[in-house]
């Protein structure tokens, strides 16, 4: 629901941006068109539909789980490249990846009156391609974001988690060939299970972990234009 809803904001603002660009004109000779390379910084907002199943020799015992849902701060590096495929209209392909923080989700498992804590999921990286409609708006290129991507995960604590992208962005230059850009990202993954043992009052309990990531990401950087 929260995904269909986000999805179609994107849409929106989309063409919002073709419906400002369709009645105004570029007013520089900005050239955007070919290889570029950028480093962005950021703030991501991140959050865990989380669900669980716990059995003790092969009995389902009832179980609540919480997990946290850790913000933090990320760098991105990103390589593209633009087609200039009308006055003013781009269409950008690339790839991304964006260096995992270090930090593991916590899970706490409610049963049999006690707490269990576990670690969760433990991302690594994720990296992903995209395309990216642009069109020249003013002096500087106004750009959509769609891809794949991929959380790589410690094995330890989860398989590798794969999703989309959907972005929106505007990128100026400042001087000569270096351009700084803000984007907004929305990403979601598609849900995983992984195993966990814990000792539940004395007993070998054998829990099973669902968990679907989703985050936005708020990014500022510069770029080159080659």
């Amino acid at each position: 629901m929260h995904i269909t809803r986000r999805y179609h904001s994107f849409i929106f603002l989309v063409f919002l941006l073709l419906g400002i660009a369709s009645g105004a004109k570029a007013q520089s000779e900005s050239h955007f068109d070919g290889f570029s390379a950028d480093l962005a910084f950021g703030y991501r907002m991140i959050s865990a539909s989380t669900t669980s199943a716990l059995t003790i020799n092969g009995n389902a015992v009832p179980s609540s789980v919480s997990s946290s849902q850790p913000t933090n701060t990320l760098s991105a590096l990103a390589v593209g490249y633009n087609f200039n495929i009308s006055p003013g209209y781009y269409l950008g392909i690339g790839a991304s990846i964006v260096p995992g923080s270090g930090q593991a989700q916590q899970v706490q498992l409610q049963a049999l009156n006690q707490t269990i804590n576990l670690q969760g999921v433990k991302p690594l990286y994720n990296y992903g391609i995209f395309l990216s409609p642009a069109l020249i708006i003013g002096e500087g290129l106004a750009y959509f974001k769609a891809g794949t991507q991929t959380q790589v995960n410690n094995s330890n604590t989860s398989s590798n988690y794969n999703g989309y992208l959907l972005g929106l962005g505007y990128k100026q230059f400042v001087y000569q060939s270096i351009y700084l850009f803000g984007e907004v990202d929305y990403v979601a993954y598609n849900n995983q299970t992984s195993g966990r043992t814990a000792d539940a009052s004395g007993r070998l309990a054998n829990i099973s972990i669902n968990t679907a990531p989703s985050g936005e990401r708020f990014l500022l950087g510069l770029g080159y234009q080659f």
